[in-house]
C-alpha cells in the first residue's frame, strides 16, 4: 500500500507496479482501461475535514459506497491485501480490489471527498501469484472499526504525553501466512520515546510497547 509508516511486527510488502503500456497492443490497452463506471456517487454522509478517521458513520457510508460501485454492484468484493485508513490534512481511504471480470487483476480504489476512484491496477510479481491466499471478503471487513482503534490509539497517545495526539493513520492488516487480520497504527511519538499499538482484529489491544529511546 502506499504507508511508509514503521511495521515493528512485520514487514509488509507486496511489490507494486504500475502496469506498463509496453508489449502486444491488445495487452497493453488492456492494461490501462480502468472498470467501467468506477467512480461513485458522492455518499451522503459528511464529515469534517480530517475527520474521517474518526467518524464511524462516514466509514460505514464510505464501505457501502463502494459496495455499491457499478463493478461491485450485486457481487463479491474481495480486498487483496490491507487497507488504509487516513486522517490528517488529507483524509482517506485506500484499498485494492479484484477485479470481479479478471479475477488476476488487481485493481487500486482510493475514497476522498466523499466518493470512490479508481486510480490503478498493480502488477503482481511472481512470488505474489497466489492471490487468494492474500483475499479477505468486503463481507468481513468493518470500515467503521477503524474509528474505535483511531479513539483507542489518540488515548494512548495521551497518556504519554505524544507529539500528536490526532490520529492520522490505521491499516487492517493481513498476515500473509497466518491468515490472521488485525489493526496496525501509525507509531506514537513522545519526546524522546516511541511506541508502537496494535490491535486485534475485534478492537481489543494486541501489544502496545515502548520501542526505545530515539537514537539509540
Amino acid at each position: 500500500m502506499r504507508s511508509c509508516f514503521k511495521l515493528p511486527l512485520l514487514v509488509l510488502g507486496f511489490g507494486t507496479l504500475l502496469l506498463s503500456a509496453c508489449g502486444s497492443g491488445e495487452a497493453a490497452a488492456a492494461a490501462v482501461v480502468p472498470p467501467a463506471a468506477a467512480v461513485s456517487a458522492e455518499t451522503p454522509a459528511s464529515y469534517r475535514s480530517g475527520s474521517l478517521l474518526e467518524d464511524a458513520a462516514a466509514l460505514q457510508a464510505a464501505q457501502d459506497a463502494l459496495e455499491g460501485l457499478p463493478p461491485f454492484r450485486g457481487r463479491a468484493v474481495n480486498v487483496f491485501g490491507n487497507i488504509d485508513f487516513f486522517g490528517g490534512v488529507r483524509p482517506r481511504i485506500e484499498a485494492d480490489i479484484q477485479n470481479p471480470n479478471r479475477l488476476e487483476r488487481i485493481d487500486h480504489y482510493v475514497y476522498d471527498h466523499g466518493r470512490w476512484r479508481y486510480t490503478d491496477t498493480m502488477r503482481i510479481p511472481p512470488e505474489g501469484l497466489d492471490i487468494p491466499q492474500k483475499l479477505t471478503p468486503l463481507s468481513q471487513v468493518k470500515f467503521a472499526d477503524a474509528a474505535g482503534v483511531a479513539e483507542a490509539w489518540a488515548q494512548k497517545a495521551r497518556s504519554v504525553n505524544a507529539v500528536i495526539t490526532e490520529p492520522y493513520f490505521v491499516s487492517y492488516v493481513l498476515l500473509g501466512k497466518e491468515r490472521k487480520r488485525f489493526w496496525h497504527t501509525a507509531v506514537i511519538e513522545a519526546v524522546g520515546e516511541q511506541y508502537y499499538l496494535s490491535f486485534h482484529a475485534g478492537g481489543s489491544v494486541w501489544e502496545f510497547k515502548r520501542l526505545g529511546r530515539e537514537g539509540q
